[in-house]
């Protein structure tokens, strides 16, 4: 895969999100009862405010778990590349111990320049509201160790 270059004052025109229309954000809870314990496991979560990103950063509910944000934008190849794969292990391999975030960077501005992000995707892994590692490209091996070292 690979990586795109961002400019923090990005004003390119929004192409209709591929994302959204080959891969929900969201899904049912199964009948698992630990999915019903966090309501942002089991999903793909769009950020679209500051306030929001920091609300859930800081919930207690999610004060021990493993959060990955996906930096991206919808003009993206790479992006588009990896989504597919986030998709899969929000709803399989770690769907009851890690929230996935994704954050558009065209849409968000002030969070994007708050993390310096210049590079798409960017991935930034928190606990304990922390940042804890962060990986530029879209590696899934990479990012799979990581999310497997720190979950």
């Amino acid at each position: 895969m690979g990586s795109c270059f961002s400019t923090s004052k990005s004003v390119l025109p929004l192409i209709t999100s591929v994302i959204s229309s080959q891969i929900p954000l969201t899904s049912q809870y199964d009948q698992d009862s630990s999915l019903l314990l966090n309501p942002y496991m089991n999903k793909i979560y769009e950020i679209t405010t500051q306030k929001e990103f920091d609300d859930l950063i800081n919930n207690k509910l999610n004060v021990n778990v493993l959060i990955v944000c996906d930096f991206y934008a919808n003009w993206c190849p790479p992006c588009l590349q990896i989504a597919p794969i986030l998709y899969q292990w929000a709803l399989n391999d770690y769907k009851t111990s890690v929230i996935f975030l994704k954050i558009n960077i065209d849409n968000n501005i002030d969070l994007s320049n708050n993390f310096s992000i210049n590079i798409l995707p960017t991935f930034i892994l928190f606990k304990q509201g922390k940042e804890i590692y962060r990986l530029i490209g879209a590696n899934s091996s990479n990012l799979k160790r990581e999310i497997d070292k720190f979950k």
